[in-house]
């Protein structure tokens, strides 16, 4: 009899309940959306990057050497280690950038990749689309080529369609490839982080340009087993100091590391939101509980102890959690697909749309668990309510006992979401411990001291006319405002506003004095409520705020750049190219001041004497390829009548009294220390090796410039011309790097002229560049914004929440204010008031605190000063007040329409 009347009690109170028990599904349901959603993001990341390791690996070893390219004697290096059974076979690859036109920008560019169609790929072959059984050795001959069907979807190209591929290279060699598309293969397996991707054998490849030499940018390998992998490993780094060598092991290694970075920051992310909502959940039980204060009572005189309440009442949480875990979890589903195609657009690889079930099941376990977690206080303090102080209708003072048993249950909840967030994380309980007592005392002094503002924001007058006192405090408004502007001009001119704004309160009508005064007073009255709606509006805004401020002002410093350098083009061309592009500048449209450098790249075989292996073997080997990626490639300066233009951080400049020795100046990327760098500084020497290994040259590092953002030379690592040319191979000799001012409203022609005069040459052009970092950026920002909604979101549903519950407590008010008169609007207009402060003052100080947390960004990572944009502050704030006005006003539109005797007659 007791079980049928738990479940009946339960279902028919939520029922009951209407538009609250909504809400407090509604606080559940955004909560495990934003937990399940990201946990779904990084099951597909963890499916995309993780699986067919081995094939996307290209073998049990793949050899990446970039920044000094393998030559064609060092292959027999790896027959050897094939003939004495270290390895099975090996199998070569040339990657390479490339675009469709001879001027195609470098965020718009492909990759190829030269192979050998008998021996690539040596491990699953690729899934062909078109021919269904097609075979890479079949087809890669006499000009047909192989591409991806990203390549085939991003260029609008088919089977048939005859191309000329311009091959683009760092130091200018590059090529024409005219070909032919003879089949399609799937981005899937192996292939499915490859992006847009066009193969083409290596004999063609090299008779597109034979003049130059054969060299490759990676090895491919396999090995009989794990000892032989070791062994080889071993082998090959020992031949090649300056290789990138990675086994299976490595790449799943790191490819496990990325994607755990990535699911514990979105699992914090989506906990965050949960906190958020579960605030919510905790105002609807505690209103929905103790509107039934006279029921309880009848209850627990009826013979039910305060057992039976907790069953009651834990099963009405268990219900809600229930039915918000649902549908959280089927939104997650939708949220999710959202960002993972925001993150293929980000990576231009596919982050494959996947489902796990068990996640979605997890997903209702969790809006079960904070439910009943959330809900925990307010069940306990409706179970102890008293009969008789019902009965008599006596109010309850808190008494030392029940302040005991609230803090007792506040360290309880702690404890309980503690522990929920540690099973989220994956049992990480050092990071759960963090991220829950880190967010609750984080959370204590956000809410303490916007409690603080909004005592404040109550206890303003409203005068009934201008007087000397409201004067007085207007000025200080004014003052206050001068005082910010000076230090932040466009929150002192909001402040300014809200000041005039007020001043010109006192000229308005005795009802908008009215309205006003009574929406003070009620910020006032519910001032725990407000807060809480305040902290989740500051949360979401902060955050997004944050990021595009950020994103912001990071482009607006590289558009700065761009816009004040000397020129705004570049081309690096070899050979004909060269001689081509200098007796024919004159003739480019627009062309105002050129100028021209040396450029190669060479390879470090040793600082200060000691072997680059020997030095770089406390390096990570990320850190060792970002080395020789800022070591290798060299800028010559004709210095008796050109210095470069450089901010040194250390040292001196290059001046007309280096020119002809092997001075250099070096990036100060290479200064860091420990695992994280070379620790370079002046004084010290590297010993270069040209690429053809014909050539040694040791340099001396005279000064270190800052690597803030550039645009007047290509080059890392800057020198004179003589000893640019002494470390070029014989057979090239060093690349030209032409700088050229042309202007913006001929840009597309000089390109173009540039495109007929070099088509091998590679073309930077400042405009593109913007374009692609800008690209690059806001996909980046798309994603971060996407997750940082989600406490949006969740601030939302907290807003309509407090407004919903505020109207379900002003029922009495409402009912009086407008048998004296009020009229709906009225009501209305100071529901309108108080939510348009609470998402104002909350929106203004989170812009105020996203200011500070870009700046020091700026500052700490990037070494720039960057600011927040007037557009975006005015924008988040101004929308942050429409967004609560808008919510505040479709939850009570209804509600304020509520007839006078139809409340007082309950009431």
């Amino acid at each position: 009899m007791k079980a049928s009347m738990y479940f009946n009690y339960t279902s028919r109170s939520l029922l009951r309940g209407g538009q609250r028990t909504v809400l407090a599904i509604f606080c559940i349901a955004i909560g495990v959306m934003s937990i399940v959603a990201l946990q779904l993001v990084g099951y597909m990341l963890q499916n995309s990057l993780t699986s067919n390791v081995r094939d996307a690996n290209g073998g049990d070893i793949s050899v990446s050497t970039q920044y000094a390219p393998i030559r064609e004697s060092d292959l027999a290096f790896f027959n050897q280690l094939r003939d004495n059974g270290t390895i099975t076979n090996y199998t070569t690859i040339e990657q390479v950038s490339a675009g469709l036109t001879s001027t195609t920008p470098s965020f718009q560019a492909f990759n190829v990749e030269a192979v050998d169609p008998t021996h690539y790929p040596l491990v699953t072959p690729p899934t062909f689309v078109s021919p269904s059984n097609g075979k890479l050795s079949d087809i890669l001959a006499n000009n047909r080529v192989v591409v991806t069907q990203g390549f085939i979807d991003r260029y609008a190209k088919k089977v048939g369609d005859n191309l000329d591929v311009y091959v683009k290279a760092i130091n200018g060699t590059g090529r024409t490839l005219h070909v032919t598309i003879a089949g399609v293969i799937a981005n899937s397996g192996g292939f499915s982080q490859v992006g847009n991707l066009l193969f083409v054998s290596n004999a063609d490849y090299q008779a597109a340009a034979p003049s130059e030499p054969v060299v490759y940018s990676g090895i491919n390998i396999t090995t009989p087993d794990a000892s032989h992998t070791t062994t080889a490993t071993k082998a090959i780094k020992l031949q090649f100091p300056v290789a990138a060598t990675q086994t299976v092991a490595d790449v799943l290694s790191s490819q496990q590391a990325t994607v755990d970075n990535l699911t514990l920051f979105m699992e914090i992310a989506g906990l965050i939101a949960l906190l958020i909502g579960g605030v919510g959940i905790i105002n609807t039980m505690q209103v929905l509980l103790s509107r039934r204060k006279l029921e309880i009572a009848t209850l627990k005189t009826t013979g039910y102890r305060r057992l039976d309440l907790y069953i009651l009442f834990g099963l009405e949480a268990s219900l809600l959690g229930l039915a918000g875990g649902v549908i959280g979890s089927a939104a997650a589903i939708g949220v999710s697909s959202i960002v993972s195609f925001l993150l293929t657009n980000l990576s231009g690889s596919a982050v494959l749309f996947a489902i796990n079930p068990w996640i979605l099941v997890g997903g209702i376990a969790i809006g079960l668990g904070s439910a009943l977690i959330f809900g925990l206080m307010p069940i306990v303090q409706a179970a102890n309510i008293r009969p008789l102080n019902v009965v008599r209708e006596i109010t309850e003072h808190r008494s030392v006992g029940s302040t005991i048993l609230t803090l007792a249950l506040l360290v309880i909840f702690s404890l309980l979401f503690c522990g929920l967030a540690i099973i989220i994380l994956q049992n990480n309980i050092l990071t759960g411990v963090e991220v829950v007592y880190g967010a609750f005392a984080f959370l204590l002094v956000i809410g303490l001291l916007f409690s603080l503002i909004i005592l404040i924001i109550s206890k303003l007058p409203v005068p009934e006319h201008f007087n000397i006192p409201y004067l007085l405090l207007v000025l200080v408004g004014v003052l206050a405002s001068v005082a910010l502007y000076l230090v932040l001009p466009v929150f002192g001119i909001i402040l300014l506003i809200v000041v005039l704004l007020a001043t010109a309160l006192a000229f308005m009508s005795t009802t908008w004095k009215v309205s006003m005064k009574m929406a003070l007073r009620n910020l006032g009255r519910r001032r725990t409520r407000m807060t809480t709606t305040m902290v989740a509006l500051f949360i979401g805004i902060f955050s997004i705020g944050l990021i595009v401020a950020l994103g912001q002002g990071l482009l607006s410093q590289i558009n700065v750049a761009f816009a004040t350098g000397e020129y705004n083009m570049s081309a690096i061309t070899t050979g004909t190219d060269s001689q081509n592009l200098q007796a024919q500048i004159k003739t480019i449209p627009g062309l105002s001041k050129a100028t021209r450098d040396v450029l190669t790249q060479a390879v470090p075989v040793a600082i200060n004497g000691v072997p680059l292996q020997q030095v770089q073997a406390n390096i990570t080997a990320s850190h060792q390829q970002e080395a020789l990626k800022f070591m290798g490639t060299i800028e010559g300066y004709n210095l008796s009548s050109t210095v470069p233009t450089l901010t040194m951080s250390s040292g001196r400049n290059l001046n007309a009294s280096d020119a002809g020795t092997n001075n250099i100046v070096v990036i100060d990327q290479l200064t860091s220390s420990g695992s994280d760098g070379l620790n370079l500084k002046p004084g010290d020497t590297i010993t270069y090796a040209s690429l053809d290994g014909q050539t040694q040259k040791v340099a001396k590092i005279v000064g270190i410039y800052t690597g803030a953002i550039s645009v007047s030379h290509v080059g890392m690592v800057l020198t004179s011309e003589e000893l640019v040319n002494g470390l070029s191979p014989a057979k090239t000799g060093a690349s030209a790097v032409t700088y050229m001012k042309v202007d913006t409203a001929k840009l597309n022609q000089g390109l173009d002229a540039i495109g007929r005069i070099a088509p091998n040459a590679s073309i930077v052009n400042d405009a593109d560049l913007g374009a692609g970092f800008a690209q690059q950026l806001n996909s980046f920002v798309d994603v971060l914004i996407a997750i940082a909604s989600l406490s949006m979101i969740a601030g939302v549903i907290i807003i309509a929440n407090s407004v919903a519950l505020a109207m379900l407590e002003r029922r009495r008010e409402m009912g009086i204010l407008k048998s004296v008169g009020y009229t709906s609007g009225t009501v209305l207009r100071e529901v309108v008031i108080e939510n348009g402060i609470i998402g104002a003052v909350g929106a203004f100080l989170a812009m105020l605190l996203a200011l500070g947390g870009v700046t020091l960004a700026g500052h700490l990572l990037f070494n720039l000063s960057l600011s927040v944009a007037p557009w975006i502050v005015i924008t988040l704030i101004v929308g942050a007040a429409l967004l609560a006005i808008l919510t505040a006003v479709s939850v009570s539109w209804q509600a304020v329409r509520v007839r006078p005797l139809e409340v007082l007659r309950y009431e």
